[in-house]
Parts: C-alpha cells; structure tokens; sequence
C-alpha cells in the first residue's frame, strides 16, 4: 500500500508538471527512486501524419482543452452576472460562445503552423468543459 501510494504521488506531481510544461519544444529526463521518468511535448511530433497518429483521446492536451474551455465558460459568466448585473440566462449563451471560440481559434492557429494539425478530438474536449461549465452553472 504504501508503494503504491509513494508511486500515486510522483505519478501526480508529473501530471501537473506536463501540463505546466506541455507547451514547450523540449523533453524533460526525471530520475526518481532509480526510476527514469521522460516527458516528451507533444510539439515534436512531426509531419502531419504523425500529429494524426498522437493525438490520443487519453492525454494532458485533452486535460488541458478540458479545463481551459470550462474555466473560460465559467469565468465569463461570473464576469457576466455578477459585475455587469445581467441574469443567468441571458449570459449561458455568450459564456459558452466564448469559450467555444477561444478553442476554435487555438486549433486554426495550430493548423496554420509548421506541420499544423485542427484536432477534432481537442474540439470535442472543449465542448465537453463548456458542457460541464453549463451543469455547474445551471446547478439550483
């Protein structure tokens, strides 16, 4: 037990740690316990083909999409309701368009790069986050 809670608690630490450097063109080698840790961003992925073929539905860019797209939802109707006085109702929409938005023009931006990629699967994480967004909001 106490391994694997040993083992839980690196497993998260790198978790957060990819995710606060999955931006960058770099790979980060990690030595831990005799263990080899390597975190490799996914911006050296390549041609387009290969792009293709890493975007998996199980990984941090996923988490990241996710997050992002519900905080910005979120946040926008807090913005909305409670410093400009406008309902719940009449902010949803603009909240969650927003929020669509900021992940429509991330993934145009990542298509007209070098070797750019529009990831459907990162779309499909955003509207999942404005998804969540909008239960927690329209929660009583």
């Amino acid at each position: 037990l106490f391994l694997n809670i040993h083992m839980i608690k690196y497993h998260t630490f790198f978790l957060i740690f990819g995710i606060a450097f999955s931006e960058t063109n770099s790979s980060f080698k990690i030595n831990i316990d005799n263990h080899e840790y390597i975190l490799v961003s996914d911006d050296n992925a390549g041609d387009n083909r290969n792009k293709k073929n890493q975007d998996r539905w199980i990984a941090i860019d996923k988490i990241q999409h996710f997050s992002y797209s519900c905080l910005i939802a979120l946040g926008c109707q807090y913005v909305l309701v409670n410093k400009y006085n406008n309902s719940e109702d009449s902010s949803l929409p603009f909240s969650c368009l927003l929020s669509f938005s900021a992940g429509l023009a991330k993934e145009l931006n990542d298509k007209r790069g070098q070797n750019g990629y529009f990831s459907i699967k990162d779309m499909i994480a955003n509207i999942i986050g404005i998804s969540v967004a909008c239960l927690i909001i329209l929660q009583e």
